[in-house]
């Protein structure tokens, strides 16, 4: 027996009406975290109903309404007192909304001082399947960085009080992706983290990739320990110059008290100097750095290699 001219209807839990769904599957959209109700509509000389989704009967949905929120094609078959089972019926395709923005920011790979301008990325894309509306990402910058405005073209709006960046884009179409770039400099050297967050009105599933944090190292002046001890415990086991990531044209040379050289880096120093083959006692450095506007100059210093 075919029971397909028994038509499902479908009702909303936000509306006061029903809806009918006439012939073939009819496209039904809900929010996530909604639901919607199908229901047999001519109940009458049935026994029992099974429903399925995506045509497999789904556990215990055994009554003339089913309450559904997850996507997928939904169809019921229908049992008379004689036990003679229907055909699927034509159903309802249940298309659950939701918009999934991801942010990214990203500084510059390139190493940069205190008071060096530089710029930072902030990208949002919407992963979902309906567009996002009201969509703001903030970044609040910390106090070591100073906001020197935005480059390249904007969409959206972008504000800045109290050191709190708001790019309001409004709508955000699904798999929709737009780029912020802004120019900051550092007012001191050390460890800048900078996070920043998006929202938007539609619920959104994954909030893990609603937030991002960049790390970025301020390089500050060149520094040379007077000590290494290479242990092998990771600490002063070779000797580290900080700084020189912003002077990548020059050169170290190292020579014990008699004036004898026993190290030359080849190119820049790559911090790795652990003083290998030779005996503890006090050794010189020179250090010879080109800076960038072609002027050179020369560090000197001692170093005390101490073998435990």
């Amino acid at each position: 027996m075919n029971v397909k001219r028994y038509i499902l209807l479908a009702f909303f839990f936000l509306l006061t009406n029903w809806a009918f769904a006439q012939t073939n599957p009819t496209v039904v959209r809900i929010r996530l975290g909604a639901s919607v109700n199908f229901a047999v509509r001519d109940q009458a000389g049935f026994y029992s109903y099974q429903w399925y989704r995506d045509g497999k009967p789904i556990a215990n949905a055994t009554g003339a309404v089913y309450t559904a929120s997850v996507a997928g094609l939904y169809q019921v078959a229908t049992m008379n007192l004689e036990k003679c089972k229907s055909d699927l019926s034509d159903g309802f395709l249940l298309i659950v909304e939701y918009a999934d923005l991801e942010v990214r920011k990203i500084s510059e790979k390139r190493f940069v001082g205190p008071g060096e301008a530089f710029e930072y990325q902030i990208s949002v894309q919407n992963n979902g399947n309906t567009d996002a509306t009201g969509v703001e990402v903030v970044d609040k910058l910390p106090s070591n960085l100073k906001y020197m405005g935005t480059t390249g073209e904007t969409v959206g709006n972008v504000t800045v009080v109290d050191q709190v960046i708001r790019w309001k884009i409004g709508a955000l179409a699904n798999n929709q992706k737009l780029v912020l770039s802004i120019k900051t400099s550092a007012i001191k050297a050390g460890r800048v983290v900078n996070t920043a967050n998006v929202t938007a009105i539609e619920p959104d599933p994954n909030l893990a990739n609603n937030i991002s944090t960049d790390v970025k190292e301020i390089i500050g002046e060149v520094v040379a320990p007077n000590v290494i001890t290479p242990n092998g415990d990771g600490k002063n086991d070779v000797f580290r110059i900080d700084g020189l990531e912003l002077h990548p044209n020059h050169a170290l040379y190292i020579f014990n008290r008699w004036g004898n050289e026993v190290y030359k880096s080849n190119g820049p120093y790559k911090n790795d100097w652990n003083g290998n083959g030779l005996n503890e006692g006090t050794y010189y450095y020179l250090l010879k750095i080109r800076e960038k506007d072609g002027s050179e100059r020369s560090t000197t210093g001692w170093i005390t290699l101490i073998k435990d």
